[in-house]
């Protein structure tokens, strides 16, 4: 059985319902137990990372791996935002919010390399770091 665009992106919006029912039942101040439900949601982005990668190998098409990763960025974006969301008004992130972020460039990256193949991963490196 051949996973498609539309089940990685359910897999993500399960896990971020998951994350949000969890991390509604939380104090927010409660950053031990919010790193815990965050910790869960980056082991859950790195499983969708390891399907992605499987579907993308098994793609016949540049343009169909490149739609693979932009739809992990689209994920990892919602995650990111879900992490924002709920630190909102609190000083600094969880740690893994950065994580989540790290996987989110890769994703990225590998958009770019397969979106755009004359790239190099090189300049795509370069024009990473000089955002940051």
């Amino acid at each position: 059985m051949q996973l498609l665009l539309t089940d990685l992106e359910h897999l993500g919006q399960t896990a971020l319902k998951d994350f949000g029912r969890e991390a509604a039942q939380v104090n927010s101040c409660d950053q031990i137990e919010l790193e815990k439900h965050a910790q869960r949601l980056e082991a859950k982005l790195e499983q969708l990372y390891a399907v992605a990668a499987t579907m993308a190998q098994r793609e016949d098409s540049i343009e169909g791996v490149a739609a693979i990763w932009a739809g992990m960025v689209s994920i990892c974006d919602r995650m990111g935002k879900a992490l924002s969301d709920l630190r909102r008004g609190q000083a600094g992130r969880l740690p893994s919010h950065d994580r989540i972020l790290d996987i989110r460039n890769a994703c990225e990256e590998n958009r770019v390399l397969h979106h755009y193949p004359e790239i190099s991963s090189a300049s795509v490196l370069h024009e990473a770091s000089s955002r940051s």
